[in-house]
């Protein structure tokens, strides 16, 4: 016998359901194949809901790749007991704007205990970009979000990690702990860091912190060495750390 079209939809409905209750209660981001085990779907089944369900903000793609709760969520709670939007949400206007403003594509890093994560981005209008970082955890002293996120650090951190060895991703990659403490105070005091192809040759990047964000964040622009460089957007880093100042704190709240 033929399914009825009212059935079909409850029986969507109900799917749809089950993998929100399973986003929801896990412990970290769940990729589709983890959700198709847990819920017992075909895979193609999860692919295709779950990719409707981040269309319509009840799930979003975290930066490492699974799915969470999406900000549409909160709608559906009333008053103050809805639950804020992630920090990624809250924050996208402002990547937006800073690639409207300044040209180039803007990244949302956060700080964890095993490098800087960058959490998403949004790429600029250039036909030329560099390669997308979303997702990707590297070492603070390789990247311009890195450089500002340790410039929150107190001393006792910051002597930790430069005691140990700095890898070298390129020739140009600081790996000297004396050079390494003087640029994150340099940087601490202009209010910016800069980036010189220490991850990827042809590859600069210029960020700032962004005031009152939990985790720790930085917001950053990133893009081939030969546009994106101090000698010929010198006034870049200011410009940048003062649409930050002056919008972040609003969309954060705070």
């Amino acid at each position: 016998m033929a399914t009825s079209p009212a059935e079909s939809t409850t029986s969507a409905i109900e799917r749809s359901f089950l993998l929100l209750q399973l986003v929801a209660a896990a412990d970290e981001p769940l990729g589709v194949r983890e959700l198709g085990r847990r819920s017992g779907l075909p895979r193609s089944t999860v692919s295709r809901l779950a990719a409707q369900l981040v269309e319509l903000g009840m799930l979003s793609r975290s930066g490492v790749g699974g799915l969470v709760s999406g900000p549409a969520l909160g709608t559906l709670i009333p008053g103050d007991e809805a639950p804020p939007a992630a920090l990624e949400d809250r924050l996208r206007p402002l990547l937006v704007e800073c690639v409207q403003r300044f040209g180039e594509s803007a990244a949302l890093t956060v700080d964890t205990p095993t490098g800087a994560l960058y959490l998403t981005n949004v790429l600029g209008p250039s036909a030329i970009q560099a390669p997308d970082p979303t997702g990707e955890r590297l070492d603070f002293h390789l990247v311009a979000p890195g450089l500002a996120l340790m410039t929150s650090w107190d001393d006792e951190r910051l002597g930790t990690y430069t005691a140990a060895p700095l890898p070298a991703a390129t020739p140009l990659t600081i790996t000297a702990a004396a050079t390494l403490r003087d640029v994150v105070r340099m940087s601490a005091e202009r209010g910016y860091a800069w980036a010189d192809q220490a991850l990827d040759l042809e590859v600069n990047g210029v960020a700032v912190l962004v005031p009152g964000a939990d985790p720790v964040a930085s917001i950053s622009l990133y893009g081939p060495a030969y546009r994106l460089n101090p000698s010929d957007r010198p006034d870049l880093g200011d410009a940048l750390h003062k649409l930050v100042r002056e919008q972040a704190p609003g969309l954060l709240g705070v």
